[in-house]
């Protein structure tokens, strides 16, 4: 049975090391008196430290009891060929108390726990667990299905998986810290979930929206108007995802599209940008989004004819960083009419 998320392992403080010690010999009682060592080292088992309980798996950075014969001239100690540190006065003939290091391998090594000492060396298996995956980001924080997203991170070795919410994505390429998969179909928004054999991890943030404006319908505390143009919100000609799309005609030049919210305040400091997926049609060139009004600041953004074009827009590069949310202003730029564009997947993130 699998482990959900191994990132936040309580690493043994300093105190538990000493507690350790102070008990170190009466927990073995086997041991008084001087060692006495009759030859090269044997390895019998080996359990966690904080009780005797066998295991052939160990963790980075968690400490182990190592139990055999012969092991009082212990010169150094490998879990999958990397040097551990240990504490001579936590050395008997018969045990030994050491820590993985954090650096040891743990996919595609030796799965070997080596003991050298004065006499010799001996090895016992011992599978050093991989950790679960950790996700630090990906991008785009939004996209239709089939496009792709790329996630990056560590310890993506052995990937089994990566979901969003519980819809399996195609993986197009994988690194141990990098993966790259195709949007699913159906997904607006969605944790990623990424699984290799040492667990499952979610992403901290969601894939898609966090507020959805229009996808195949516009948001039903939203309302439509504009100028020297009309719109039609239910159009098939060209579709980003799903059903429909937004067609408008700019009829007149500088004309404009507009979008406004009539339902709850939408506090600007809670999101990021406004994102967008914009087909450019005849006669198209630049547009111009504004919001609330504030043209002075309104951005720019050029549309390649005869394609989708995805825009993520921060909100700082629409002169506002806090306040409401309240208008959405798609303006035709290019000083041309008629001209066509067609609008899908428009929210916030």
């Amino acid at each position: 049975m699998k482990n959900i998320n191994f990132k936040k392992r309580t690493l043994w403080s300093f105190g538990l090391l000493a507690l350790l010690l102070v008990s170190f010999t009466s927990c073995e009682g086997d041991d008084t008196g001087p060692a006495t060592v009759d030859g090269p080292p044997s390895l019998e088992r080996v359990s966690l430290a904080i009780k005797d309980s066998t295991t052939s798996v160990g963790m980075r950075q968690n400490m182990y009891r190592v139990y055999g014969d012969n092991l009082a001239t212990t010169q150094m100690i490998f879990f999958n060929d990397t040097e551990a540190y240990f504490n001579p006065t936590l050395v008997t003939n018969n045990t030994i108390l050491v820590s993985v290091p954090k650096e040891t391998p743990y996919f595609g090594a030796s799965d070997k726990l080596r003991v050298v000492t004065s006499e010799g060396e001996a090895s016992l298996d011992f599978v050093i667990a991989q950790p679960a995956p950790i996700i630090d980001s990906f991008t785009p924080l939004a996209a239709g299905a089939g496009e792709i997203v790329t996630i990056t991170g560590s310890v993506f070795e052995g990937l089994e998986s990566v979901k969003f919410g519980e819809t399996e994505a195609v993986i197009v390429s994988a690194t141990e810290n990098e993966i790259q998969v195709e949007v699913p179909e159906g997904i607006v928004q969605s944790f990623i979930f990424v699984e290799t054999p040492g667990g499952v991890t979610q992403s901290e943030q969601a894939f898609g929206f966090k507020f959805v404006i229009y996808d195949d319908v516009l948001n039903a505390s939203w309302w439509s108007g504009g100028w020297g143009g009309t719109q039609d919100f239910e159009s098939t000609e060209q579709v980003k995802r799903g059903q429909y799309a937004i067609k408008r005609i700019y009829e007149g030049t500088f004309s404009g599209f507009q979008l406004g919210n009539g339902g709850a305040p939408l506090e600007i400091s809670d999101y990021a940008a406004i994102k967008v997926s914009i087909y450019g049609g005849d006669g198209i060139s630049d547009v111009k989004m504004v919001i609330n009004g504030d043209y002075d600041n309104g951005k720019i953004i050029t549309i390649n004819q005869g394609e989708w074009n995805n825009f993520t827009i921060p909100f700082s590069d629409l002169g506002a960083t806090s306040g409401t949310l309240n208008e959405i202003v798609i303006q035709e730029f290019s000083g041309q009419a008629p001209a066509i564009i067609y609008i899908d997947d428009l929210g916030l993130i």
